[in-house]
């Protein structure tokens, strides 16, 4: 029983690394969007439903469908798919990305990208802050989890 409880307590903290870890994916897949978006705004005529569509269109870190369904209002709407499908993004992240919703499609070309260099290097920042977080604390964390589950069988028996 006591072995079980240990490998529980590791197998705990493994899953706080592994978010961890979702959350940079889901940071380097917003940096690849932006990237995209960028590279529409440039070389492409299309409106911000269209430059959804496209971007999001082969996300795989979270489920990005949300954004490929927007229409009507797009800030609002671009808020609302950013809350429901980026609900495991780190916060800082998922607030600088949801700032797209405040200028894209309604400045020139030449602000949108402007605003857009600003959201990715916010983004990218977020980013490697948290892989430097997660190298420096990996091995805290998991050996905590296991410290924890010996203490707890301990104190149990």
């Amino acid at each position: 029983m006591c072995s079980a409880l240990a490998i529980s307590c590791f197998l705990i903290s493994l899953e706080a690394v592994n978010r961890e870890k979702r959350k940079i994916r889901i940071a380097r897949e917003l940096e690849s969007i932006i990237f995209q978006m960028e590279a529409l705004l440039k070389y492409g005529s299309y409106n911000v439903y269209q430059i959804c569509e496209k971007c999001f269109s082969d996300a795989k870190a979270f489920d990005a469908s949300s954004f490929k369904e927007i229409s009507g209002d797009f800030s609002g709407s671009f808020i609302t798919a950013c809350k429901v499908s980026l609900e495991e993004a780190d916060d800082k992240t998922l607030s600088a990305f949801t700032k797209i919703a405040d200028f894209l499609g309604m400045y020139e070309s030449e602000t949108q990208l402007s605003g857009l260099d600003a959201v990715l290097e916010e983004v990218k920042i977020n980013r490697v802050s948290m892989e430097n977080m997660l190298v420096s604390k990996r091995k805290l964390y998991l050996c905590l989890g296991a410290f924890s589950g010996i203490v707890i069988c301990l104190i149990l028996t």
